[in-house]
């Protein structure tokens, strides 16, 4: 854990306690980040990493770790996974959440990357899919993200050429519509749709960067081991 100073398991601690307690979460970061003089990758990483104790339950009992053509079709959120894997070939930090999702720390997220970033990321998902025996992927992508349409026809080439089911489509709001899919499974650690879904949910970014690298992860979770 080199990344983090050494008040940051304290810090964790205090603001996971607060947080248990109803504590406004956006109050809370400015508390304990001033308390524990945390960097801002720091205060990041306890504002999308920590979640209260009963939240992080309930989404680790929807998490599945293997993906399997049984539970086809797979319905991607496109950006949150593209941009996840982006973040980690960029050099950015990610670790794993005390949800046990893979997050970043960039916060990129809506901004623009290198199309060369986004292209390796999306074959790593493509060469997992298929290692995976996979056919059937729904993509759906933010329309208001600058590379969405280009995106969109990359992936439904893809798709065509790879003889997969499946499309890819922008959206206005892609988020309404996971949040309300009824069959198949979901690829988001997004934490709204991921509380709001009932179909199982799978940590696609998680996943395919430890098939294809075998990292070590910063793990949060294991900062609360005895809470």
């Amino acid at each position: 854990m080199k990344i983090l100073s050494p008040n940051f398991h304290a810090a964790a601690h205090d603001y996971l306690y607060l947080l248990n307690r109803n504590y406004p979460q956006s109050t809370l970061i400015k508390l304990v980040g001033d308390r524990y003089q945390l960097s801002g990758v720091e205060r990041s990483m306890l504002y999308r990493g920590v979640s209260s104790s009963v939240d992080a339950a309930k989404r680790r009992s929807k998490l599945i770790n293997n993906l399997s053509s049984d539970l086809e079709p797979l319905s991607i959120d496109a950006c949150n996974v593209l941009i996840t894997l982006g973040s980690y070939l960029n050099g950015n930090i990610v670790f794993i959440s005390n949800d046990d999702f893979l997050r970043d720390a960039s916060e990129i997220h809506g901004k623009v990357f290198r199309t060369s970033l986004i292209e390796r990321s999306l074959d790593l998902v493509f060469k997992y899919l298929l290692h995976h025996g996979i056919k059937n992927v729904q993509f759906y992508i933010d329309s208001p993200i600058s590379f969405s349409g280009k995106l969109c026809e990359r992936i439904n080439h893809t798709l065509s050429e790879l003889d997969m089911e499946g499309f890819a489509q922008t959206h206005t709001s892609p988020d309404h519509i996971l949040k309300n899919l009824n069959e198949g499974i979901l690829a988001t650690s997004d934490s709204v749709i991921i509380d709001k879904t009932l179909l199982p949910v799978i940590d696609l970014p998680k996943n395919i960067l430890e098939f294809h690298f075998h990292p070590g992860f910063v793990d949060l979770g294991t900062l609360f081991t005895e809470v």
